[in-house]
């Protein structure tokens, strides 16, 4: 997990650096200057990966033709609501 996936999972999740200190335990210090490239642990970043999977966060790499990403489920914890379906064109 890069350290852009950190800052997109945390905007689409809309947590802020106390928030994900909050689920994790890792000082928000530690999260600030791994999002801005410094190395950490490889355990404390397996702790910031298992809190972001319990919310439903979906980490996508690069390939030819994106870039990394990060995806979220339909429901989330965040608005405990289903997306409505797209609607069948007639």
């Amino acid at each position: 997990m890069s350290a852009t996936h950190v800052r997109m999972a945390r905007a689409a999740l809309n947590w802020t650096l106390k928030d994900l200190e909050a689920k994790t335990g890792v000082n928000k210090n530690t999260i600030s200057r791994y999002e801005a490239g410094a190395a950490i642990l490889t355990a404390t970043l397996e702790r910031i990966e298992r809190a972001f999977k319990a919310e439903g966060v979906i980490f996508m790499d690069e390939d030819d033709d994106n870039g990394v990403g990060v995806r979220l489920p339909k429901t989330t914890r965040i608005t405990g609501k289903l997306k409505p379906p797209k609607k069948p064109k007639t």
